[in-house]
Formats: C-alpha cells, sequence, structure tokens
C-alpha cells in the first residue's frame, strides 16, 4: 500500500503537498486538492447520525481516523461502508480539510475530532467477520496460528523489515569488500555416520539429505579461485530440542562466509567482526532503520539499545576458551567445567559479564579445544590441543561459530580418519571424492563461518524466542503455516 507521510502533534496529521495542498502520498494518485490511498479498517464503522460517521483506518500502521459523509460519498458508498468489516480494505480519496482535536481552547473538543475528510470510498477487499483477535499481547502460539493478521501490527511488522534490512546490510558490506554472492544446493548426497540430525529423503532411485551447512560448497567455491563467498539462505537440522527451545528451531537461515587469508586465520574473523560492527551499527543509525526500531520497542520493552563496546584495537572484544572459562569460575562463581563446551546459562552468565564490564552485547570467544570442533578444524601451530576456532556471542548467546579450515589433502584425510570430534571417515569412501577433489587439486589458506541470521535479530533486538524472528518458524510441533 501506498504511504502517507505525517507530522506527528497531539494526534497524527497529515504533511501537506506544497502545490496541490493535498496530503504528500508516494505514489499516489495526485489531483488538485485530493489524494487517493489504500486503507486497512481498524475498527467498525462508528455512526453518529444517519448522515455522518467515523471510520478507523490504518495506512502502513499509521491510525488515522476519517469522516464520511453520506452526501458526498452518494448512497452506495455509505451503504458500503456502513458494512464494512474490520481488517477490509478500502480505497479512499481524502481532501485536506482535516481537524486536530478541533480544541476551543478550554481543553474540551467542540466535537469528536478526524484527521481525514472522504470525499470518496471504494471497497477493494471485505474481510471476515469471524476472523480472531490478535493483538501484540496475545500468546506466541496463537500470533503464529494467525501470522497474518499478527505481522500486520506495527511491531511484528517492523521485526521482518528489520530482518529484510539486516541481510541488505550484510550483502552491502560483504559485497564492498569482494565478497561474490553464491547460492549452493540444498539436497546432498553424503552425511556423517552417526550424525541423526540430518532429514533424510527419497531421491528417486536414491538416498539424499537436507543440507545442515553449506560448508563443503563454499570450500569448493574456495578452491575455484573465487577467493571470498558468502550465502544467505536455509538450512535444515532435526533438532529434536525445538520442542520446547526458544532458540533452535528444524529450518533456519544462515550467512555462510568463506574465505582465503594471507598470515593468519584472525584475518577472517576480523573481517566478519567488522561486517558484524557495519550491521549493528547501521541498523540503529540509519533512520529507516531506526524508525521500525521504535515501533519493536513499543511493544516489547526488552528491545533496549544495543551496545558495541570496541576495545583498545576499535574492534570486538575478544577472549580465548580458557580466559572465558577462568571468567566463569573465578569471577563469577560459576562451576564451569572447563573441559566441556558452554552452557547456556555459562553463555548467558559472559554476556552479562561483558555488558557490565566492557559495555558490549557482542564478544567473540576463541581457541576452543580441539576436541570441541569440527574434524576440517585446523589445529593451533603453537598449542595443538587447541584449534583455530571461534564463537561470537550476541547478548548472551552464540550467534556464529567459525574456524580455520584444514587446507592440506595428506592432513584432511588423517583427520577423517582421526575422527577426532566425531566419529571416524574414510577418505577413500566414494561418497567424499567430489568434496575432497577441491584438496587434491590445491586448496589455499581459508576459513569461514555460520552464522544465524534469525538468532542475530532476536539478540539484537532482545526478544526471547526464536520464533519471533522466524516469519514462518519451523519446528517439531510446527509446519504451519
Amino acid at each position: 500500500m501506498p504511504r502517507m507521510k505525517y507530522v506527528r502533534r497531539n494526534r497524527v496529521s497529515l504533511h501537506m503537498h506544497p502545490i496541490t495542498a493535498a496530503p504528500e502520498i508516494p505514489n499516489a494518485s495526485l489531483t488538485s486538492g485530493t489524494a487517493t490511498c489504500d486503507a486497512r479498517v481498524n475498527s467498525k464503522f462508528s455512526q453518529k447520525d444517519p448522515k455522518e460517521g467515523l471510520l478507523d483506518l490504518r495506512i502502513l500502521n499509521e491510525s488515522l481516523r476519517a469522516r464520511v459523509q453520506a452526501g458526498v460519498v452518494g448512497p452506495k458508498a455509505w451503504q458500503q461502508t456502513t458494512e464494512l468489516t474490520v481488517e477490509s480494505i478500502v480505497r479512499i480519496t481524502v481532501s485536506p480539510k482535516f481537524r486536530m482535536n478541533n480544541d476551543t481552547g478550554k481543553g474540551t473538543p467542540e466535537r469528536e475530532s478526524y484527521d481525514l475528510d472522504i470525499q470518496n470510498i471504494e471497497v477493494i477487499a471485505l474481510a471476515s467477520e469471524s476472523l480472531p483477535s490478535i493483538s501484540p499481547n496475545s500468546q506466541l502460539e496463537d500470533r503464529l496460528n494467525n501470522r497474518i493478521l499478527d505481522v500486520r501490527h506495527n511491531a511484528s511488522g517492523a521485526v521482518f523489515k528489520l530482518h529484510s534490512g539486516m541481510c541488505q546490510l550484510i550483502v552491502e558490506f560483504l559485497c564492498s569488500k569482494g565478497f561474490h554472492w553464491i547460492h549452493t544446493p540444498r539436497i546432498i548426497n553424503a552425511t556423517v555416520a552417526g550424525d541423526n540430525e540430518f532429514f533424510d529423503l527419497p531421491y528417486f532411485n536414491g538416498d539424499a539429505w537436507l543440507a545442515q551447512s553449506t560448508q563443503h560448497h563454499k570450500q569448493m567455491a574456495l578452491s575455484m579461485d573465487m577467493e571470498r563467498v558468502f550465502e544467505i539462505g536455509p538450512v535444515f537440522r532435526s533438532e529434536a530440542k525445538s520442542r520446547a527451545s526458544s532458540r533452535h528451531l528444524t529450518e533456519f537461515t544462515v550467512l555462510d562466509i568463506a574465505m582465503t587469508f594471507q598470515e593468519d586465520y584472525r584475518e577472517v574473523v576480523d573481517t566478519i567482526e567488522s561486517m558484524l560492527i557495519f550491521v549493528l551499527t547501521n541498523l540503529q543509525k540509519r533512520e529507516k532503520f531506526r524508525q521500525l526500531l521504535d515501533a519493536v520497542r513499543r511493544d516489547h520493552p526488552s528491545a533496549r539499545e544495543f551496545s558495541i563496546g570496541l576495545d583498545e584495537r576499535g574492534k570486538i572484544p575478544r577472549v580465548t576458551f580458557a580466559e572465558a572459562k577462568r571468567i566463569l569460575q573465578q569471577d563469577l562463581g560459576i562451576e564451569a567445567n572447563p573441559n566441556k563446551n558452554f552452557t547456556d546459562e555459562e553463555e548467558a552468565a559472559l554476556g552479562r559479564h561483558f555488558l557490565a564490564t566492557l559495555h558490549t552485547d557482542i564478544f567473540t570467544i576463541e581457541q576452543y579445544p580441539a576436541s570441541m570442533r569440527q574434524f576440517n578444524s585446523k589445529a593451533s601451530a603453537d598449542t595443538p590441543e587447541l584449534s583455530n576456532t571461534w564463537d561470537t556471542i550476541v547478548r548472551g548467546r552464540e550467534i556464529c561459530s567459525g574456524s580455520q579450515r584444514i587446507n592440506s589433502y595428506p592432513e584432511l584425510c588423517e583427520a577423517m580418519r582421526a575422527g577426532v570430534c566425531g566419529p571416524a571417515m574414510d577418505p577413500e569412501d566414494e561418497k567424499w571424492q567430489p568434496y575432497l577433489s577441491a584438496f587434491k587439486s590445491g586448496m589455499p589458506q581459508h576459513g569461514g563461518c555460520g552464522l544465524g541470521v534469525n538468532r542475530l535479530l532476536q539478540g539484537f533486538l532482545g526478544l526471547k524466542d526464536v520464533r519471533e524472528v522466524t516469519l514462518f518458524p519451523r519446528d517439531v510441533n510446527r509446519l504451519a503455516p
């Protein structure tokens, strides 16, 4: 629908077009003194007398009250107006003769005020009378079951416009840094034995699976001398915990990044962290996104300003895995097992700690034990029991996991046989040959990450459940709408 521009005072008022004195409506049909646009009906027609009434309308989430007069719109349009249902779409032609509270100076309006004076009204779509009542305060399950009505509300709609904006900023940054946007398959022919989180599907006369990650195809692209690649798209994981989890889904959107480097894997980390600073800063700085953030925060008080505290290098703060465990144990008094990965509670505690001490909602943990990372993660040259890997934490939740990948064919085959993290794999198995061909033909030094776009937006907005930032979420219990 075309958008009207408004200037807020006591009530919403129209911004006047300087030439025609009609409301300025982009892409609307303008004539001398009038403008036409589409609107949704917010509530049933309020008839004050037999020939006049007030109609509450919504134009791109701005609520306006319009006066309708039978003698102006004609008998047919008047009859249709009296029968309008909530959420119906009408096309209105308005004049600039609107009022704003009609204050007499004594604080008492002369009569009920209105914003628009309708000259003509046409019903575009009549909504059913039996629509459920959905509001931002409804239970999340009710909102998800009625997603169309839910997203029409200002805050929910703003969330998904911010999702779009986040992806736009990601693409803007990466393309400015020489990355190529690629598209890889989601139907794959090989999985790691023992991994029960793949969705399998019959594929003609054989078997196939839905991809959990695009990592292997990204690496193959780097071996094609593409040097820097990324893609944004869905991946699939048979997450049983999504039955009750607020952070897991069975289908979710991932930003996958892979790039070559010259000297050190931290060149990759620097690039990805710079992208995050760019995206999160501009979501709060650019006016079109700030307006959306304001809409979200009106209905979600937890969606406070996001803090990006940079260190003395002007970068996102980083700590090693060992240091993060020490902070949990010594500074926060938490019995954190140094030989196990971080629990959800430990990540949350670290998030609170860094916000309090470094005024940041985002930080990176690096140098994880090799036993906790994928088979193709590169071991640290100085400390082989550690790996050149990292996770980025946003508001106490991991949103990005990355590593330097092994680029040597013999070393990769050895790592597959060793089964350091997970079951051993046979590099001679036919199913691995397309992947390994990228290494046989010479693979540059490289690293990359997988970043959950839904989780990043959830963390940025401070919302409790990842399904709130997923337009049509999929979990154990949900396959619709």
